[in-house]
């Protein structure tokens, strides 16, 4: 079974039905509450459903911690001091109501982490209970630190298709932390550099399982077992 463990709809049922279609397992991210509910109307049994209020969107959206309380794994959530001009001081009380929520509630969280690695790691330290998963970690510093603490996953993304950082990362990361994500259509195309079609979403994820493969010297057919194997551990 093929795993996207980290994925965005971008509010296109398409991409959805393609998910199904391919028989690819997954985690749809909702980063507002109107995604995750056009998300729940169209997933299906192998399309996990999460929610929490991205770094991005914390001056923007209210957190909806009844939502919070329902959904299997809450994320993505995070601090970003790079890709976003929204103020530290509006995301981190936003991020550490959800992590703390998370924590109480006995719930895996989504990682977003641009810039603000050490923070991050100093916050998820001091709940070593939490069961984090850390999307897409594209950072040279840290690595050892985060692969360490207890509880914890990564998933690794298009850009170890091009990025070294990434690729390091991804030899680095023991095989029963690791996952494989696209993190939507607009990332492939972000790494590519072209529009990507929704009939090649399947092809790519299966590149960067290969890609992967290839890093730890193994077989796609041995990364994907391990990584279903992850997978039901996480959710059991």
């Amino acid at each position: 079974m093929l795993i996207d463990m980290h994925s965005h709809s971008d509010g296109d049922v398409t991409f959805i039905e393609e998910q199904q279609r391919a028989h690819i397992a997954t985690i749809l991210n909702a980063t507002t509450r109107a995604e995750f509910h056009f998300n729940e109307q169209y997933a299906g049994s192998q399309q996990v459903l999460s929610y929490g209020v991205h770094p991005w969107e914390t001056q923007r959206q209210p957190m909806d911690e009844q939502l919070l309380s329902q959904v299997a794994i809450i994320g993505e959530i995070g601090l970003d001091t790079v890709w976003t001009d929204v103020p530290l001081s509006v995301q981190r009380p936003v991020f550490l109501q959800q992590l703390h929520l998370a924590n109480d509630l006995q719930r895996p969280v989504i990682l977003h982490t641009k810039g603000c690695e050490s923070e991050i790691l100093n916050d998820i330290n001091e709940l070593p209970d939490l069961t984090v998963l850390v999307h897409w970690y594209s950072s040279a510093k840290l690595q050892a630190a985060y692969i360490a603490r207890p509880n914890s996953y990564f998933s690794i993304g298009p850009d170890v298709l091009t990025d070294e950082v990434v690729q390091t990362f991804a030899q680095k990361v023991p095989l029963s932390q690791l996952f494989i994500e696209s993190d939507g259509l607009e990332s492939f195309q972000w790494v590519l550099k072209r529009d990507v079609h929704i009939n090649e979403y399947a092809g790519l994820l299966k590149q960067v399982y290969q890609k992967v493969a290839d890093l730890r010297t193994m077989s796609v057919t041995q990364l994907e077992a391990q990584i279903e194997k992850n997978w039901q551990h996480l959710f059991s």
